[in-house]
C-alpha cells in the first residue's frame, strides 16, 4: 500500500514537472512572439492557448455531441453544443444587424441550400465517425498523447488541402442556386426567435431523452 502510494506520488511529481516544463516555453513563446512581431501574433498565442485549455477540461467535441445521445443516451456535450448555438447567435445576430444599420455588408460566406449539404454531412459524420472525433477532438487528444490521431490529423490536412484546391470549382457548382436568407424572408425579430425557439426545443429534448434513457 505504501510502495503504491509513493508511485502515485511520484507520478504526480512528474506531471507537475512536465506541466511546468510547458508552462514556461508557452511564456517564451509568448515574450518572443511579443517582441518581434506585431502583437497580434502573440494575442493570438494566447487566446489559442485559452481555447485548448477551454476544450480540453470542458471535453467539448462535436461529434460527440451527437453520437452519444444515440449510442450511450448521454446529452451532456449536445446540451452544451446547443446553449453555445444560442449564445453564438445572438452575437452573430447582433453583429450583422449593426453593420446592415450602418449600411455595410453582410459578413461571412453564405452558400443557397441544395444536395451538397446532405452529402457533404454524410461524408463528414462519416469520417468523423471512423475517427473517432472532430476536429477540436482530435487536436485536443493529440495533446493528451494518443498517437492514433496524429493519422487522424495527417488525413485533415490532406484533405483540408485538397478542398482548399478544388473549393472554386465547388463553390462555381453551386453558386448560381439562390441563397435562403432567413432575416431578409422574416426580417431580424422574428428570425432571431425563431432560431431560439427551436435551439429551445432541441435543448429541452435533449434533456428529455437522458431522462428517458435512464428512467429507473
Amino acid at each position: 500500500m505504501a510502495d503504491k502510494k509513493r508511485l502515485n506520488s511520484s507520478g504526480l511529481g512528474i506531471q507537475r514537472k512536465v506541466g511546468g516544463g510547458f508552462l514556461l516555453i508557452a511564456l517564451v513563446i509568448y515574450i518572443v512572439l511579443y517582441l518581434f512581431l506585431p502583437p497580434l501574433f502573440a494575442y493570438s498565442w494566447l487566446l489559442g492557448l485559452a481555447l485548448g485549455f477551454i476544450l480540453q477540461r470542458s471535453r467539448i467535441c462535436f461529434t460527440a455531441a451527437i453520437r452519444d445521445p444515440l449510442l450511450f443516451g448521454m446529452t451532456e456535450l449536445s446540451r452544451g453544443l446547443i446553449l453555445s448555438l444560442m449564445i453564438s447567435s445572438l452575437g452573430f445576430a447582433a453583429l450583422q444587424y449593426y453593420r446592415l444599420s450602418q449600411g455595410l455588408s453582410l459578413i461571412g460566406r453564405f452558400v443557397p441550400l441544395g444536395w451538397h449539404i446532405p452529402i457533404g454531412a454524410f461524408i463528414f459524420g462519416l469520417g468523423a465517425a471512423i475517427s473517432g472525433g472532430c476536429a477540436s477532438g482530435t487536436l485536443m487528444r493529440i495533446g493528451e498523447g494518443f498517437q492514433m490521431q496524429l493519422i487522424v490529423l495527417i488525413g485533415f490536412v490532406l484533405g483540408s488541402t485538397h478542398g482548399a484546391y478544388d473549393a472554386g470549382w465547388w463553390y462555381q457548382l453551386i453558386g448560381e442556386q439562390e441563397v435562403t436568407h432567413l432575416p431578409t424572408i422574416l426580417n431580424w425579430p422574428k428570425a432571431l426567435l425563431l432560431q431560439l425557439g427551436l435551439l429551445i426545443m432541441l435543448y429541452l429534448f435533449a434533456y428529455w431523452w437522458e431522462k428517458y434513457q435512464f428512467r429507473s
